[in-house]
């Protein structure tokens, strides 16, 4: 878990107009000089609307690397993560639509689109209008695929978590996760069993180098001073992890490791996992 805020494979949506995103909005990266109010002048947006979509932000506390959400209808600006890339891929039910419908359509397995939505209590009868999630990725992979494609497939994994609540102790995918629960569900999906949390996670794989890091590796933070492994995220390549954390947002969300005034400084090192 980051900081309690207040301590301070992949479908084109050409192919599918109803689709969209669960979280619609780009994210900006801070240069640790930012304000709501400079952002909000820099963007072309009300810092109150900048506020009211970062709920978790300390407006005092803004620092390098703090990944903030931009309103709608923001002017272009230099290094934004498109929406696209930080939030899960959701549906909206159109008429006679059903899940095995829409299931055939995405081309995955009716089980598993259920198993994506345990919040729909009527399997049977869905309403127009209402949003579900539309898994990206297979529930599993062969067992003999290389490294590479492995690692692929648990940051796809992950990423079909986007924006599930951070809940500690939870182990529930789509509904609850945790830091170390959410590594701990995606490797287990390649055959990778791992401790529980993220201290035992720290004991074992293979050492890795900070300049030697590629995707897959399991980064790994002591927190608040912490002599023990505190938090742990899913190495993604370019300095990024996807991780279930508490801030800037709640849940499954991309951040950055070295870029980030937080985690750079809480940094212990790295394993690596998958071979």
């Amino acid at each position: 878990m980051k900081r309690k805020l207040l301590l301070g494979i992949f479908l084109a949506l050409l192919c599918f107009p109803e689709t969209s995103f669960a979280v619609p909005y780009d994210q900006y990266t801070s240069t640790g000089k930012d304000t709501f109010w400079s952002l909000a002048q820099r963007a072309g947006v009300r810092a109150s609307d900048l506020q009211a979509i970062n709920p978790l932000v300390d407006p005092k506390n803004i620092w390098k690397g703090l990944m903030i959400n931009l309103p709608n209808g923001h002017k272009p600006m230099p290094g934004l993560i498109p929406a696209s890339e930080v939030s899960r891929r959701t549906y909206t039910v159109q008429s006679q639509d059903t899940f095995w419908t829409i299931a055939k359509k995405f081309g995955i397995s009716f089980s598993y689109l259920i198993q994506a939505n345990p919040q729909v209590k009527d399997k049977h009868n869905i309403e127009p209008g209402l949003v579900i999630t539309i898994p990206t990725v297979p529930p599993s992979i062969s067992p003999t695929a290389n490294w590479e494609t492995k690692a692929d497939y648990v940051i796809g994994l992950s990423k079909d978590q986007f924006d599930v609540p951070y809940v500690w102790g939870d182990t529930t995918p789509w509904v609850g996760l945790d830091c170390s629960s959410l590594v701990q569900y995606v490797f287990g999906k390649i055959g990778v069993k791992l401790p529980r949390t993220s201290n035992w996670q720290f004991q074992y794989g293979t050492p890795v180098a900070k300049d030697q890091l590629r995707k897959g590796d399991l980064v790994f933070f002591k927190e608040h001073g912490s002599s023990i492994i505190t938090h742990v995220g899913i190495y993604m390549g370019n300095d990024q992890m996807i991780n279930a954390d508490t801030g800037p947002k709640n849940g499954v969300q991309i951040e950055y490791i070295f870029g980030d005034e937080y985690y750079n400084a809480c940094y212990a090192g790295a394993r690596r996992y998958i071979k």
